[in-house]
């Protein structure tokens, strides 16, 4: 019997041509391809899913690894973790300097310590400096650290010399600081992801980056200091960022006024810079523009101008209702998404009210529309929803509302002015009492009574509503409570909806636990009248 050791020797043999056996014979595992045969561009794109470090060590296998260490494009330091004593050294000094900030969970753990004698980092750039590099510069340099102003500006220095194109920082110091000019001169940055944790840095005076950022495409800048800075009004334009497509600006400290104007730019998201109360923005390219928690309630005056005839998607979230709206775009696949900040029921009237209805005026050629709970709310606590401007363009509704008879005309005064909507989505939200008696127990099964009292609101104003009921085709409404009060809606539009096609029903859980009242509601919708007879009805 051959030993393992003898099939071993043999094999190899075989293997280095020398054995006296045919080569078909080999097994296939002799023929396998070591890792080391593969091109270099498989191995750096296998590289990039390794901690850098694991990649380092690679150089110590041959000349040829040490070659593809070195020429690697992009060097990615957030997976360096740091150790126990540097956790609890960082800890220290945020509590320290800043005992009120909140850090992303586990961001201590990936936020590398500089330690002036054997700094990593700047250690790996040195090293590619004596070697030959590519043409093309490092592609990609990536990297979280605790560290000075003056360990930060060198580790920027290195990175421009070896022509990066895309720098993604984040960092935290002691130190108030200008962002580097080197950023604004380079010739080679394309991608500028810049994010300080605390206490924050500087913009450079505005005649340092009039001229500047010539290559620059995507800029995302957090935690800088905006405090008294009236260039912002003249910063972002076509002088300043030639190139620049995607910006993101959030939690900028102190941004009050702010005008965008830069001619290449596609996608703009503004978020959690708590002061804002003017924004323009004038960009003929634009598809894309998110505001989020911007627009604090309580400003004599919140103005917002958008000139975007292009654009595809208005995300406003979390912000509040600006007093003076101006939106001018003539996309007629725009999509809007409309999230207010949550409003006091003395505040509604007034101002609110007002603001809101500007705002729709101008997105009234939309083909989707999204709003929440507030929206609904506002709109149901003013007698002039007759000036609603119609949206003759929409196809797609999505609706977040509070249920009961008091949010009736709001809602048929949207579906009034939305003739030709195909989808309607309707997110149900209880309100307060309701969510109490239910929870206690003591809601009211009224499934065996022929017709509510929302029904018969609902049936009144069927006319208005004609249109609507004529074209809507798929309809989903999630949210329900095990009441009949919360079906009215759904039942309305089965009796009505003459194109209706599909409707879905979730009974969402936590919400109706009990087993035999679910199928009672099933059973009990199911036999609901339809005016399609094609209509299906399925729940979730």
């Amino acid at each position: 019997m051959e030993t393992r050791s003898a099939k071993r020797r043999r094999l190899s043999l075989l293997q280095d041509g020398t054995g006296d056996h045919d080569a078909s014979s080999v097994p296939p595992a002799c023929h396998r391809r070591h890792i080391g045969d593969l091109p270099d561009d498989v191995l750096r794109y296998i590289f990039t899913f390794l901690p850098i470090k694991s990649i380092a060590r690679t150089s110590l296998v041959s000349k040829r690894w040490a070659a593809l260490w070195r020429s690697l494009p992009d060097l990615d330091f957030t997976t360096i973790e740091s150790s126990d004593w540097g956790i609890s050294a960082l800890e220290k000094l945020i509590t320290s300097n800043g005992p009120n900030l909140e850090f992303p969970q586990g961001f201590l753990k990936f936020l590398y310590m500089v330690d002036p004698e054997r700094d990593f980092i700047r250690q790996v750039l040195r090293h590619r400096s004596r070697s030959p590099q590519p043409g093309d510069g490092l592609r990609l340099l990536r990297f979280c650290a605790y560290l000075s102003f003056t360990r930060l500006n060198n580790l920027m220095r290195d990175a421009f010399r070896h022509k990066v194109r895309a720098l993604d920082i984040e960092v935290a110091t002691k130190d108030y600081f200008n962002l580097p000019k080197r950023v604004t001169t380079s010739e080679h940055l394309q991608d500028f992801r810049f994010v300080s944790r605390f206490p924050g840095f500087r913009l450079p005076p505005l005649s340092t980056m009039k001229n500047g950022f010539r290559s620059l495409q995507n800029l995302h800048l957090s935690g800088v200091i905006l405090y008294n800075q009236p260039f912002l009004m003249d910063l972002f334009t076509e002088s300043s960022f030639p190139a620049l497509r995607k910006l993101r600006l959030s939690k900028c400290l102190g941004l009050e006024k702010i005008s965008i104007k830069c001619g290449a730019l596609e996608i703009v998201v503004v978020k959690n810079c708590a002061k804002m109360n003017f924004l323009e923005v004038r960009v003929l390219k634009l598809e894309r523009l998110r505001v989020s928690g911007c627009f604090p309630r309580g400003r004599h005056k919140n103005v917002l101008k958008i000139y975007a005839p292009r654009l595809d998607v208005l995300d406003w979230e979390g912000s509040d209702v600006p007093d003076h709206c101006w939106l001018h775009n003539s996309n007629p696949a725009i999509r809007v998404s409309l999230g207010f900040l949550s409003i006091k029921v003395e505040d509604i009237h007034g101002k609110p009210v007002k603001g809101l209805l500007r705002f729709l005026s101008g997105i009234s050629h939309a083909q989707s529309l999204r709003m929440d709970s507030l929206s609904i709310k506002i709109l149901g606590s003013t007698d002039g929803l007759e000036v609603l401007r119609p949206f003759k363009n929409l196809a797609h509704l999505e609706l977040s509302t509070f249920t009961g008879r008091a949010y009736i005309p709001p809602l048929v005064s949207l579906f009034t002015n939305a003739p030709f909507v195909e989808c309607l989505h309707i997110k149900l939200v209880p309100d307060h009492n309701m969510r109490k008696n239910q929870l206690n127990g003591n809601v009211t099964h009224s499934w065996d009574v022929s017709v509510s009292e929302e029904e018969k609101q609902w049936e009144i104003r069927s006319q208005a509503m004609g249109s609507f009921l004529d074209h809507l085709k798929v309809v989903k409404v999630t949210g329900l409570l095990d009441c009949e009060e919360e079906a009215s809606l759904a039942k309305f539009l089965l009796r009505h909806g003459k194109s209706l096609n599909k409707m879905i029903l979730c009974l969402e859980a936590g919400k109706v636990n009990d087993s035999t009242v679910k199928q009672k509601i099933r059973s009990r919708i199911v036999e609901f009248s339809k005016a399609a007879s094609n209509a299906k009805i399925s729940f979730t």
